[in-house]
């Protein structure tokens, strides 16, 4: 459980040195491949951006099929510039959190469970046997 809140918090360090630009296709798209998501396709090609300011930077980024050179798409990139993975978004932070606590939450219900059950068990214990009269023996 704590793995996870120790994930998240480094995941939003992690993005804290990212940033967005527009970079410029400098070459023509290559041939679109199946992306694996709702039948969309992604193609590739050389882009280039600047980032900071007076550093130029070129790599190969993914583009919709048919990009033009010199067309315009968005690029993550760290703080010195270099092509960086996007952030993950929360909603995937939050489900791994989730998936995560899990399992801890299954141990710790049924183990609860349990000690309230003895805990009952010698609650009546107790009292059946002060509900014995002195010198009684059972049948």
């Amino acid at each position: 459980m704590f793995e996870a809140h120790t994930e998240v918090r480094a995941t939003r360090a992690e993005a804290l040195h990212l940033h967005q630009v527009s970079a410029k296709t400098v070459g023509e798209a290559d041939r679109a491949l199946p992306a694996g998501v709702d039948d969309a396709q992604v193609a590739t090609a050389q882009a280039a951006w600047q980032y900071p300011a007076s550093q130029r930077h070129t790599d190969t980024v993914m583009v919709p099929p048919g990009t033009a050179v010199g067309g315009t798409v968005t690029v993550w990139v760290d703080d010195a510039g270099r092509k960086a993975p996007a952030p993950r978004p929360y909603g995937e932070l939050a489900s791994t959190a989730v998936a995560a606590g899990a399992p801890a939450f299954g141990v710790l219900v049924p183990s609860a469970g349990g000690v309230v059950r003895l805990r009952l068990r010698r609650v009546e214990a107790r009292s059946l046997a002060g509900n014995r009269k002195p010198g009684a023996e059972d049948d």
